[in-house]
């Protein structure tokens, strides 16, 4: 029978084991043999710092101090060798295996579509967590059949729109780019939607890339603001392409993009097409804006022409793409 969570550390030879008989209240915690465990397929933890080496540290102080962090796993009967799963704790799992001593995990019944979330909340609550693998949790989730749409994840995860545009941005970032850092968790939220903006921006040329390739062939390693400011020098030149933060859409009832919120360094973008916009739309926005700010002025006249709505209140439209856009307001979508 598997044993509940004592004050000993398990030194020897490990045999306990998770029996069907044995029932399973959320949020148990046992120690399970490492041997009858196996680890998600979905896990957060990038391989590299599954190495031994990688483990070396943790592993010395579980063996020193004991484990008091119990990993996350569930109960599963598809596979005859293993009696649980290991959700969240694949490092602490390595450590057991080499210590040869039971695993403390945290036993809980978990869909797969739980199973994200509890992944993405366990990352987030560390004081090192790391938008590259939080960004990689959405997008497996995504690619799963747990949900379907953006809107979906932003629900059940517990985050705007924007955030889970942010983390899915940073999560397709090319392995060179994170490479360039001694380690995911060095890249900043704010840096890794740069760098995509940058690599989408330059990458038929193979600019960023190749700068990239470049830092991971130095024989030292930088520090990570050096790295940023490394890939992100030859484009000083373009504060529009580096600066900014987001592009998010909009969506309506029937799952139609109906404008696009941009954020840029000192403005907020509001950009609508053009063929939705007819003369008393744009009026009719424009003097709801108008409200919105508090901007106190007269109602327009009736047969007001659109030249001078525009000129109050909706710039002439740039001639560079939506992700450039230098003013502020609401401005017609080419």
């Amino acid at each position: 029978m598997p044993r509940t969570q004592s004050h000993s550390r398990q030194k020897s030879m490990p045999s306990t084991s998770l029996q069907p008989s044995s029932p399973v209240t959320r949020g148990e915690r046992r120690l399970i043999n490492p041997f009858r465990c196996r680890v998600w397929t979905q896990h957060s933890r990038p391989e590299e710092q599954l190495t031994e080496a990688a483990c070396k540290s943790l592993r010395e102080s579980i063996d020193k101090n004991g484990q008091h962090q119990p990993a996350l796993g569930r109960p599963i009967n598809d596979d005859p060798s293993c009696d649980v799963e290991i959700i969240c704790g694949a490092r602490r799992h390595s450590a057991a295996l080499a210590l040869r001593q039971d695993l403390l995990i945290e036993l809980r019944d978990l869909s797969d579509a739980e199973a994200y979330v509890a992944m993405y909340e366990e990352n987030a609550e560390r004081k090192d967590d790391c938008p590259y693998v939080q960004g990689q949790i959405l997008r497996r989730a995504l690619h799963s059949s747990a949900y379907s749409s953006q809107e979906g994840l932003a629900r059940a995860f517990r985050l705007s729109h924007s955030k889970v545009q942010r983390l899915l941005m940073i999560s397709q970032l090319p392995s060179i780019i994170i490479s360039a850092f001694q380690s995911p968790n060095d890249i900043r939220e704010s840096w890794g939607v740069a760098l995509y903006q940058l690599w989408k921006a330059s990458d038929p040329e193979h600019a960023l890339t190749a700068r990239a390739r470049a830092i991971v062939h130095r024989p030292e390693r930088m520090p990570a603001r050096n790295v940023y400011a490394a890939l992100t020098t030859a484009n000083a030149a373009k504060p529009s392409n580096h600066r900014l933060h987001r592009s998010i859409p909009v969506y309506g009832r029937n799952h139609i993009i109906l404008f696009r919120e941009q954020e840029q360094v000192a403005h907020f973008t509001f950009t609508v097409p053009k063929t939705m916009l007819t003369q008393h739309r744009r009026e009719a926005l424009t003097q709801a804006m108008l409200k919105i700010l508090d901007i106190e002025t007269a109602p327009p006249a009736k047969n007001s022409n659109l030249s001078d709505v525009n000129a109050r209140s909706i710039p002439t439209p740039s001639a560079d793409n939506d992700l450039r856009t230098p003013a502020s307001g609401l401005q017609p979508q080419h």
